[in-house]
């Protein structure tokens, strides 16, 4: 479990691009990633939609990653949709292939990786995480996460952004409990380091597109600080976000916005109160059916088949 001295999150203004690399500078990425080897970045791809669609990361976000990295060739970006699209098609869509051309970085659909079951230390739901081995081995390992609304976690941060490097079926047992799971998941694997993309972010759902065009960068070594300033940049409250203000308590991070020193922008000159909504078919259908077939004993039985139910179900929810 990490310790934090003094959190420090910057926020800056600009183009994808630019505000990345001022965020960076401003945070002293450089000084942390010196040395390290083994690196993952996790954009979030969840869907294969573009990112001027406020729910992927942008590609321009990551390049200017990449140029702070020493030996970008040795990167991997890893991906894993929780949904049917599988990771190709979401770096595609958002050219994430052309990064393999331009600094050599290998690109992982983690759906796909080998995978290690870590035992969770006092476990709030889960008492082991089936995790992608890459990400778990890495030395360094960014969360490149999304300003937006979450249905069911109210926010998606650098740590919800994590559920990626899972498999499909460990997922979708998050998605049950998700809130307690999230504590569980960072208490396995806490990132070293997160950026969140918010030059266009997105209200509302994760994954249905809601563009709020905001046109900024955050970025922190502590990433509970990270996800605690995105959350009151959208108007919320972070004592109100369960994952995030209990990684607080945990010791995984900062928590308390009074607390967290802030480089850049100024809060309230770029608050914006989103809009959310109390139901999402999407999500909470996936919640119920994840916590039924726990719930009956049917989950590890249905393993392979999780996915057509929750199909299944979705469709008769919509009459369709």
């Amino acid at each position: 479990m990490k310790s934090f001295i003094m959190s420090e999150v910057s926020v800056t203004k600009g183009n994808a691009y630019g505000a990345t690399v001022k965020a960076l500078e401003l945070t002293g990425f450089g000084k942390h990633i010196k040395n390290k080897k083994n690196i993952v970045i996790k954009p979030n791809l969840t869907v294969p939609t573009e990112s001027e669609r406020g729910v992927t990361t942008d590609i321009n976000v990551i390049r200017a990653i990449l140029d702070q990295i020493p030996k970008p060739e040795e990167v991997i970006i890893a991906e894993g949709p929780g949904g049917t699209p599988e990771g190709f098609e979401t770096f595609k869509i958002n050219n994430y292939y052309r990064l393999e051309d331009e600094y050599g970085v290998k690109l992982l659909d983690t759906n796909y990786d080998d995978y290690v079951d870590v035992p969770v230390k006092n476990p709030l739901i889960l008492k082991s995480i089936k995790i992608s081995k890459t990400a778990f081995n890495s030395d360094f390992l960014i969360s490149v996460a999304k300003l937006k609304i979450h249905s069911l976690a109210k926010v998606t941060g650098t740590l919800k952004n994590m559920m990626g490097v899972c498999p499909k079926k460990q997922k979708m047992k998050i998605h049950a409990f998700i809130q307690k799971s999230l504590i569980d998941l960072n208490t396995v694997k806490l990132p070293d380091f997160g950026v969140i993309d918010g030059i266009v972010a997105n209200e509302i759902d994760e994954c249905g597109s809601y563009p709020v065009k905001m046109g900024v960068v955050l970025a922190s070594k502590d990433c509970v600080a990270l996800d605690s300033v995105a959350s009151k940049i959208m108007g919320i409250n972070p004592r109100d976000v369960f994952h995030i203000w209990y990684a607080g308590k945990r010791g995984l991070g900062m928590a308390d916005i009074d607390k967290i020193e802030i480089f850049g922008e100024r809060i309230e000159n770029i608050e914006k109160k989103f809009r959310t909504r109390s139901f999402n078919l999407r999500s909470d259908s996936q919640m119920v059916i994840a916590r039924t077939l726990i719930l009956v004993g049917l989950y590890e039985w249905s393993s392979e088949n999780i996915f057509p139910y929750y199909r299944k179900i979705r469709n008769i929810l919509k009459g369709s």
